[in-house]
């Protein structure tokens, strides 16, 4: 792979057309509009995935994504009165909260600020209102997702190799946070190579989450569609337990009452990997208390989702699983999983990466190893507590990440979404804040006075 540092590190920005009328064919090649539709290449939350080419565009392979408008439990939700109503002023514009619809909206609202390499791009949008599905066009990512591990369990990935998907995936992930974007679902299926497999990209906004970031609010750039877009995402959607759950985060998987099952189990497929390698592993005995109230729910389950994604690449395994068996029941061993991602430590295997590395076991002495390094890096990423986790900016200028690059300094600074100016920008409108803050509080104390 790539060492990341040669690649234009944002995409030019081009429209994202939009259609509202659609063309099909029933002949041997069938077409929606230019687009001659050839196999399933897969298959999503609400629809299939098909590999077409673009009679416009010189044949170019992109893939098509074709949803319905609505399903059966759009109707069932209906008669039950069983969803959340938006004011009257927005209903006219925007379907349900619950409905498929709305669904694909958001993903649509948040793929159409993706423009960065390491991001999937959204070329086109087919929305005819006579039709009954709505066609996304993306552009196509032949490499596959990226493969970690064995039929027994073991990395097959060199640390060379983990360290280039990382890093590629943290500035991906930089961008979307800086666009106000949380993924919510980051895990290595969802980490697919280029043609080329130098570099990698991030795929499937489905369950994303948006709200209007700081620097958008001080230059007002693109405020109002940014405010209509923020508008399609409530608050209580971060609350829901969606991803994959061997990846998400303490705060998403909280519970009040260690002895009370959870009421419902994520909403993404269950991922319940072989512990293989874990009797290799240490483990630091710990036992942390669960909150009483639960944390907020920010960007930084993304970091815990990465770190999950970290540790499956270096050794072959998530960090944290239970054993099933076919007389268990499905729930109750998600909630075991639940119940040691809150309150259980991470082990350490003894090795890691295809090279089989000694890592040193959980907090290693020499402060030189690389395993040291790793056990740093994966305890900033892993902390319960959202607060004391380590930020995307300290993880991209770790050394670990730095390593083989020609000039760290200038890919750090060119390869930041919000620049030099922005930083300036942002510095100066959370110093405005902080002025009119304590402009109304001395108001207040002169007023009580």
């Amino acid at each position: 792979m790539s060492n990341s540092s040669d690649a234009n590190p944002f995409d030019p920005f081009e429209p994202i057309r939009t259609t509202t009328y659609l063309r099909t064919s029933s002949n041997r090649r069938r077409k929606l509009n230019q687009y001659s539709r050839g196999i399933k290449i897969g298959k999503g939350r609400h629809g299939d995935v098909y590999l077409c080419k673009d009679d416009n565009n010189n044949d170019l392979e992109v893939a098509v994504k074709a949803v319905k408008r609505s399903n059966p439990r759009d109707k069932i939700k209906l008669l039950r009165k069983n969803y959340q109503q938006m004011e009257q002023s927005t209903l006219d514009k925007y379907p349900p909260w619950s409905s498929t619809e709305n669904s694909i909206r958001k993903e649509i609202a948040i793929m159409r600020k993706c423009r960065h390499p390491n991001l999937v791009r959204l070329l086109e949008v087919i929305d005819d209102p006579q039709q009954e599905k709505i066609y996304i066009v993306m552009e196509y990512i032949p490499g596959g997702p990226v493969e970690w591990t064995d039929s027994n369990h073991e990395p097959i990935l060199t640390l060379r190799q983990t360290r280039c998907i990382m890093r590629d995936v943290i500035l991906g992930l930089e961008y979307l946070h800086y666009q106000g974007i949380i993924h919510r679902d980051i895990k290595p299926a969802n980490i697919i190579y280029t043609t080329d497999r130098q570099s990698v990209k991030i795929i499937d906004f489905g369950v994303a989450h948006f709200s209007l970031p700081i620097h958008r609010m001080k230059t007002h750039e693109g405020t109002q569609d940014a405010l209509e877009d923020a508008a399609l995402f409530p608050d209580s959607d971060l609350l829901k337990r969606i991803g994959t759950p061997s990846f998400l985060s303490p705060e998403v998987v909280w519970f009040a009452d260690a002895n009370v099952e959870l009421a419902s189990p994520a909403s993404s497929e269950t991922f319940s990997p072989s512990s293989a390698g874990s009797l290799s592993a240490t483990r630091i005995a710990l036992a942390v208390p669960v909150p009483k109230e639960r944390p907020p729910i920010t960007k930084a389950i993304d970091i815990w989702s990465l770190a999950i994604t970290f540790y499956c690449l270096l050794f072959g395994h998530t960090p944290f699983s239970v054993p099933t068996s076919a007389n268990e029941n499905i729930h109750h061993n998600e909630f075991m999983l639940y119940n040691q991602i809150c309150t259980q430590d991470w082990p350490l295997d003894s090795h890691m990466g295809v090279e089989r590395v000694k890592t040193g076991g959980r907090r290693p002495k020499d402060s030189t190893s690389e395993g040291f390094l790793i056990d740093q890096l994966l305890d900033g990423m892993l902390q319960k507590d959202p607060n004391n986790r380590i930020s995307l900016v300290e993880l991209k200028k770790h050394p670990w990440f730095l390593r083989d690059l020609p000039d760290a300094k200038e890919w750090l600074r060119s390869t930041s979404p919000g620049g030099d100016e922005d930083l300036s920008s942002l510095t100066s409108c959370l110093w405005q804040w902080l002025k009119d803050v304590s402009r109304r509080l001395s108001r207040i104390v002169s007023i009580s006075r």
